[in-house]
């Protein structure tokens, strides 16, 4: 396999290794990007894996790292970090395109890597699909202006799973009830979760986060194009808990699209450690890609 370094980006300040197409035939190019602060590897080599796994298949790939993680040089801008991800996601694409003579892209990434494919799908028609890996930031990945935000919803995530653990467990468990009666738990809490479980589960009510409404109509706005989104979520990662916040009853709308799959892999922790959930990953991630992109 003849792999290959390129520089590209803003005085060639960023770094990515291309893995060219093994097969014939013209399929879109597969672009990877970083999650969190990993080097281009990805967690677990899993980058790696996915781009000569996938080139073998015929579809060029593009591993790199965004400015100031692994290779690729700070920026010297006061761009923020949303704009500077999508931008040089962007160019990824572009020097990618430039490379492998392949015009249009789908964009993978895990954990933030695939808030980063979100936004840029969001913003660039050239996106033609994207597979969202345990992502819970789709709505903005943010510098410290953010952090209100996000410490408001990751509260409410938080007080979510405290509310299913009770609901799923203690309510119906003679024990806590046996606790509850000789006052050696918290009764208010307890019926306050009782409360609010009967509201979502059988009035409808729903708590809706500031972002929410934004992020259901980027949603439809891609869906829409024509874009296809694959979400994969690990055993009960908070990825899921956060969809549900986020998309509450327009989820069921956004599922029924044609160009929405999704698959939860048992078993796996958030950044697939184990060598045979990776394996099961890639190869869900290749017959989805095929069934939109085949020739």
């Amino acid at each position: 396999m003849n792999e290959r370094v390129l520089h590209f980006g803003d005085s060639d300040g960023l770094i990515g290794i291309h893995t060219p197409s093994a097969a014939p035939g013209k399929r879109p190019g597969i672009v990877l990007v970083n999650a969190g602060v990993v080097h281009r590897a990805g967690p677990n080599r899993l980058y790696v894996n996915i781009a000569r796994q996938l080139a073998a298949t015929g579809y060029p790939v593009l591993r790199f790292d965004l400015s100031g993680i692994g290779d690729s040089r700070p920026r010297s801008d006061a761009l923020s970090f949303e704009k500077s991800a999508i931008a040089e996601t962007s160019a990824a694409m572009a020097a990618l395109g430039a490379e492998s003579d392949c015009s249009g892209f789908i964009l993978c990434g895990i954990c933030s890597g695939a808030d980063i494919s979100f936004l840029t799908c969001r913003d660039n028609p050239a996106v033609l699909g994207a597979v969202l890996i345990n992502g819970r930031g789709l709505h903005g990945v943010t510098d410290d202006s953010g952090d209100a935000i996000d410490a408001g919803i990751n509260s409410t995530l938080r007080a979510g799973e405290s509310a299913r653990y009770l609901w799923k467990r203690a309510l119906f468990n003679p024990a806590s009830w046996r606790k509850l009666l000789s006052g050696q738990s918290n009764s208010i809490e307890l019926l306050r979760v009782v409360g609010r479980q009967f509201l979502q589960r059988f009035i409808g009510s729903e708590q809706v986060p500031e972002n929410a409404p934004e992020l259901r109509a980027a949603f439809h706005g891609i869906l829409d194009r024509g874009t296809a989104l694959l979400m994969v979520y690990s055993a009960d990662d908070p990825a899921i808990h956060y969809m549900q916040l986020m998309l509450g009853k327009e989820m069921q709308k956004i599922a029924s699209h044609p160009n929405f799959a999704e698959l939860h892999i048992p078993g796996a922790d958030h950044t697939f450690t184990a060598r045979h959930h990776r394996d099961q990953l890639i190869a869900a991630l290749r017959r989805w890609a095929d069934a939109h992109f085949a020739a």
